[in-house]
């Protein structure tokens, strides 16, 4: 019975898009929490936690500090 409620509540792909956006999105490199604000690509506001933690526009997936601190100087 568990199963049946299971399947009807993710079968629904509207419904299941609604309730896995209340998980915050992480970053794949560093794993910490990212917001949704959204910053100018040219600016880097690295002393600004809301801009570290921002998702970077140029690698999706993976928070602003990590794509300029990790990726851009290996």
């Amino acid at each position: 019975m568990v199963n049946e409620a299971a399947n009807s509540v993710f079968g629904c792909n509207d419904l299941r898009k609604h309730i896995l956006s209340f998980i915050p999105k992480r970053c794949k490199q560093c794993h910490s929490k990212m917001n949704n604000n959204k910053f100018k690509e040219n600016c880097n506001y690295y002393w600004k936690r809301e801009w570290t933690q921002a998702e970077c526009k140029k690698m999706p997936n993976y928070c602003n500090w990590c794509y300029y601190y990790v990726f851009e100087y290996e």
